[in-house]
């Protein structure tokens, strides 16, 4: 066989492999996250048509008294605070005004459980409650979490080198 020719059919069979093993190209979203964009194209379909909710007028009080505000449970109330805690996260995917006052309660209960909560209001679209989470986080800043008081009694145990140096 001429050498020409096992050359070429060498260069063509590495070719081929190339081709058939070479990597996919990396996908160009690296997470598939869809939220800030669900909330994107959520605010502006309020714009455009506003639902059912904005239909409906709100029901007429008295000028000189103050709204009626549900009461927030105690820190020592579990039930209390889980109910709390899945009517604010079922008004953070609600419309515009509905995730503002989840923010506003969640910054007047002031309570740590809150927390994700308002870290996902700071990515909110709407100004207001992006305002209203960071004024609601700027209470919790600087603070620590104390250590239990299991770890504080807790002796501390002896490294091995020291017993075997007496």
């Amino acid at each position: 066989m001429n050498p020409s020719l096992l050359g070429a059919a060498a260069a063509t069979l590495l070719v081929a492999l190339w081709l058939v093993t070479r990597r996919q190209p990396r996908p160009f979203l690296r997470s598939a996250d869809t939220s800030a964009v669900a909330a994107l194209n959520r605010a502006q379909r309020e714009l455009v048509a506003p639902g059912p909710a904005a239909a409906v007028p709100p029901p007429i009080a008295a000028a000189d008294s103050p709204p009626a505000e549900q009461p927030l449970p105690r820190r020592a109330d579990q039930r209390g605070r889980a109910q709390l805690l899945a009517r604010l996260a079922a008004a953070a995917h609600g419309s515009q005004p509905e995730r503002l006052e989840a923010m506003r309660t969640a910054r007047r209960w002031g309570h740590p459980a809150t927390l994700p909560l308002l870290r996902r209001g700071l990515r909110d679209v709407h100004p207001a409650v992006v305002q209203e989470a960071a004024q609601a986080l700027e209470a919790f800043r600087g603070r620590t979490r104390p250590a239990p008081q299991a770890e504080l009694t807790a002796a501390r145990p002896r490294p091995r080198t020291v017993s075997r140096t007496r």
